[in-house]
């Protein structure tokens, strides 16, 4: 029930986000220099495995009762290798995994940000932000992929501009002198 391209912005929705900035900032002051290489080697791994469970899904995609492409690692994991406890452990830690690696850091980021730059305290931001994330998670896949495909593009604008921005107010910093 929704286009090619409200699928790829739903996806990319769930993988950019607070580890592209906080964690990179994080790493860097943590690890130093050195958290680049690391970063770039689990960026490595991380694309491959994306890769992979992307080609599974869409290959192993089924049509549901309403005739509605399905598909992911549960799908692939009870239908094709025919490992129904698997899927169903996948999908219980993808629950749990949603709010220990999904919801809270994005949200305790976003809820210190508005406090360092605007002076609102972090329970109100949390409680705005929760609301207006139940008002498209309850809309079900059709409003998410509504919402990404216009949300996502101006993600992608203004996370370009910032960078080259800092790149650009940084330029003496780029190469040493």
């Amino acid at each position: 029930g929704i286009t090619q391209f409200q699928s790829v912005c739903t996806a990319l929705a769930a993988t950019v986000g607070t580890g592209n900035i906080a964690g990179v900032a994080a790493a860097l002051v943590s690890g130093g220099p050195g958290a680049v290489f690391w970063m770039w080697i689990s960026a490595i791994l991380g694309m491959c495995t994306k890769f992979s469970e992307v080609t599974l899904a869409v290959h192993f995609r089924e049509k549901n009762v309403h005739g509605d492409l399905v598909g992911g690692p549960m799908y692939y994991m009870k239908h094709r290798l025919h490992m129904r406890w698997l899927a169903g452990l996948f999908a219980v830690a993808t629950i749990f995994s949603s709010f220990g690696t999904g919801s809270l850091p994005q949200v305790n980021s976003i809820s210190n940000a508005m406090f360092s730059a605007f002076g609102i305290q972090q329970y109100i931001t949390g409680a705005v932000l929760s609301v207006l994330l139940g008002l498209i998670v309850i809309g079900g896949i059709k409003r998410i992929a509504q919402v990404t495909e216009k949300l996502v593009p101006f993600m992608a604008v203004v996370y370009l501009l910032g960078a080259f921005s800092i790149l650009a107010y940084n330029y003496q910093h780029i190469l040493p002198s």
